[in-house]
């Protein structure tokens, strides 16, 4: 027994809000069919007896089996999905398909949660306003295109299931980082790019080389740790060159160990370039977007766009 019901689809212009799209489509559950199973089985026994109190107590039952079905297809209707950004995972790991629910009208929605395509394991179920959750096995390195997620309700007696397809979303997959090569210091490059005057971004771990007079004083005073002055523009001292010719192994191996180098070099704070075939050499330079953008195109190297499994 299944009932279908067709609603539009609206996104916003920044893309960041869309109504579910597709069929919104009433099944009833696993509980809902034993109960409607009771239903039956008391008219038969009122009908064998002819007891009127039985009769009653049938029609009160499948009142509330009906009406739990008219109240979870209402609590879903005119539900709008706002998805979050997937972050990216290393390869082995769990994307994490996250995002809220909110009504279109005042009304309270209730219930909720995301089920993955071909996982058995629902998300963690949340009424409107609250973030849902569902983790996705990331498989191997490369863009994702994750389609199939459907946001599930069974408010209020879990008797029926709501159930609509949700839009589907990109993520990226990072190399897992692995190997076993230090990080390579034979054939550093300068890191200084151009001297920067008034524009301070930052502060960023002494590297051999830098100048004296960029050296912030008042940090050594309070951690005994050397720290450098950054400004737009400047690196100072030298990178490292992870190179994907210096790595051994076959492809793989070779971006899993610039993926571990990338992360080597973030945790000591030191500038680095990265080298790839065919493409052109990053410039020098350290921080969370510069280890986002290595890592991502570690994940694209040779790749075409995937969808999971």
């Amino acid at each position: 027994m299944k009932a279908r019901m067709f609603f539009h689809t609206r996104e916003n212009k920044d893309g960041g809000e869309k109504e579910m799209t597709g069929h919104l489509r009433l099944y009833p559950a696993a509980a809902g069919l034993a109960w409607l199973v009771a239903v039956v089985a008391l008219a038969l026994v009122a009908i064998n007896y002819g007891n009127n109190l039985i009769f009653a107590l049938t029609a009160l039952a499948l009142a509330l089996w009906l009406n739990a079905g008219w109240e979870c297809w209402r609590n879903a209707q005119g539900a709008i999905w706002q998805a979050a950004p997937v972050a990216p995972a290393f390869a082995g790991e769990k994307l994490r398909l996250s995002g809220s629910v909110r009504a279109e009208t005042g009304r309270t929605r209730r219930g909720f949660m995301l089920l993955a395509a071909g996982e058995p394991i629902p998300g963690t179920p949340g009424d409107a306003g609250t973030t849902l959750e569902v983790a996705i096995p990331a498989g191997s390195r490369g863009k994702k295109h994750l389609a199939g997620t459907r946001l599930v309700s069974r408010w209020p007696l879990g008797f029926w299931r709501a159930s609509r397809l949700l839009p589907p979303c990109a993520a990226l997959v990072w190399p897992r980082p692995e190997g076993d090569l230090p990080l390579p210091e034979s054939a550093p490059v300068p890191a200084c790019q151009r001297q920067g005057v008034d524009d301070f971004e930052g502060l960023r771990a002494y590297a051999p080389g830098d100048a004296p007079r960029r050296v912030n004083w008042r940090v050594y005073g309070r951690s005994g740790e050397l720290a450098v002055n950054v400004f737009a523009g400047e690196a100072g001292g030298t990178a490292l060159r992870l190179d994907f010719a210096a790595c051994a192994g076959d492809v793989e191996a070779r971006l899993a160990q610039l993926a571990r180098w990338v992360l080597e070099a973030e945790r000591q704070g030191r500038p680095y370039t990265l080298a790839l075939p065919g493409t052109a050499e990053t410039a020098p330079g350290h921080g969370a977007s510069r280890q986002a953008e290595c890592l991502a195109r570690l994940a694209v190297f040779g790749k075409e766009t995937k969808e999971t499994p």
